[in-house]
């Protein structure tokens, strides 16, 4: 199977080509140009960390905090808990807080099935040469997938940015009876990994099959490409928020394969324990 350290090392990759980068060895931190959002701001290990807590590690960690402080962003890690077992204890032992605890799942094209169809629901892939009125209903069913009180509606001026930025990326619209209900996309393929993320569906319309059904339009997508090196892919990855929601993931092939981890510092103007 995969080595955990090639997912982690697509993760990365993934990163540097979204965020600007700060090199903090052993880490690298990934910040947003604009938005100090915390999901969007953080460090990644960049090889496993010693084995005793905090060995070697209270002098970086304190240029990392510097660093996140100079931006005015707040300390923040994501990395696979089995890349580096042992990083967790030392950020805890330095002030951090476990943020999130998610599954990670793969899926192969041995592994992937298909769900069963639903009556009235159809998934449109989009590209940057899509209509604007499917990026409008891309972008407003995404607002309200994740934020059901979100009312707002994207505007064509947002719609147009989207497309023009859109790249290598591969969204998936879902409407159910021509209502849109639900989004997904597949990241760009590198070293024949790509990671389903966005799976979101308006809340009136939740456990119905829609996510399922886009997450497996995206991984049989994605594992149709072709065998370009470019563009071949032989894993499709992605995190499941919890064990519910890989239950879901599971009926179209993932599997859990590791576990990603959040930690972040609450008090950027906090200093290390010295």
């Amino acid at each position: 199977m995969i080595p955990i350290d090639r997912l982690q090392a697509y993760l990365r990759h993934i990163a540097h080509r979204q965020y600007d980068t700060a090199s903090v060895p052993p880490f690298t931190i990934f910040f947003h140009p604009t938005d100090a959002l915390v999901y969007f701001n953080y460090a990644i290990p960049d090889e496993p960390t010693p084995a005793a807590p905090g060995q070697n590690l209270r002098q970086p960690l304190a240029a990392l905090r510097a660093t996140f402080a100079a931006r005015d962003r707040q300390p923040r890690f994501e990395f696979i808990q089995e890349f580096a077992p042992n990083l967790a204890p030392i950020l805890r032992a330095e002030g951090f807080a476990e943020q999130a605890r998610q599954q990670l799942m793969i899926c192969t094209p041995q592994t992937y099935h298909p769900p069963t169809p639903i009556a009235g629901l159809t998934i449109t892939p989009l590209t940057a040469n899509s209509p604007l009125a499917d990026a409008q209903d891309f972008l407003t069913t995404q607002r309200q997938g994740f934020d059901p009180t979100d009312p707002t509606t994207a505007t064509e001026q947002q719609a147009e940015q989207w497309l023009r930025e859109l790249q290598n990326n591969a969204p998936f619209l879902a409407r159910l009876d021509g209502q849109p209900v639900g989004v997904g996309m597949f990241t760009q393929p590198f070293d024949t990994i790509t990671e389903i993320v966005g799976i979101a569906t308006r809340e009136p319309f939740r456990r119905q099959g829609v996510g399922t059904a886009i997450t497996a339009l995206a991984v049989q997508t994605a594992f149709a490409q072709g065998t370009a090196s470019a563009r071949e892919v032989t894993i499709a990855c992605l995190t499941a928020a919890d064990e519910r929601a890989g239950r879901i993931y599971q009926r179209v092939g993932f599997r859990p394969y590791a576990t990603m981890l959040a930690y972040t510092l609450a008090k950027v103007s906090e200093p290390l324990q010295g």
